[in-house]
């Protein structure tokens, strides 16, 4: 391939600018189809995807460009004080009416899991939180208050529909140990024996 001399790239920078007849140009289908076919089972060299990466390290808007301070702090002075574009109430709702039932783009047919109901139920969130609140907000197997916390349910969610929302069918555990829990266990008949050993297995 032709290597342009830096003087020779110059001048066609500087006959570029303010080009209004090359900004914005479109080549032809016939032209793209040219490129692809030139371009067709041509192999980037290794060195040449190693420039490639490191110019894109630590990048991570959509273009893959790194903005510099300056672009930075202009973007930021176009945009300040600009407030998005706000629908009116009446759009919004018909906007959300759209989205709902078999409107919806995810309608499919009626048919909603039953455990998924129940698990963003009014009734459920109380059960986790009276479990929670009893427990004192700890992992009843590691000791640790507050952080990422689990509701696990002692006889199995599925097999014991019944105990579902009793408190005493519930224990506050951390989510490493909720998913340790169920590694051992498995996910499906789970009883209150397996938690009992569960918690007495001395790590």
């Amino acid at each position: 391939m032709k290597k342009h001399s830096e003087e020779h790239r110059r001048k066609l920078s500087e006959s570029m600018k303010g080009n209004k007849n090359h900004k914005g140009y479109k080549n032809t289908k016939e032209t793209l189809t040219k490129m692809s076919k030139a371009h067709k089972g041509k192999k980037v060299s290794k060195e040449t995807r190693r420039k490639i990466s490191k110019a894109l390290k630590g990048n991570h808007n959509c273009l893959g460009h790194k903005m510099s301070d300056v672009t930075k702090g202009k973007l930021s002075k176009v945009f300040k004080g600009k407030k998005g574009y706000k629908h009116t109430r009446e759009a919004r709702r018909k906007m959300s009416e759209a989205k709902r039932g078999e409107k919806s783009y995810r309608w499919k047919g009626g048919i909603s899991p039953e455990n998924k109901k129940i698990r963003h139920s009014i009734e459920y969130r109380l059960w986790r939180e009276a479990v929670f609140a009893r427990d004192g907000w700890t992992c009843q197997k590691t000791g640790v208050k507050e952080g990422c916390l689990r509701c696990h349910h002692i006889q199995n969610f599925s097999a014991y529909p019944e105990l579902r929302f009793a408190i005493d069918n519930g224990i506050t555990l951390s989510k490493e140990a909720h998913q340790e829990f169920h590694k051992i266990y498995g996910r499906t008949n789970n009883t209150r024996d397996q938690l009992e050993e569960y918690l007495n297995q001395v790590e």
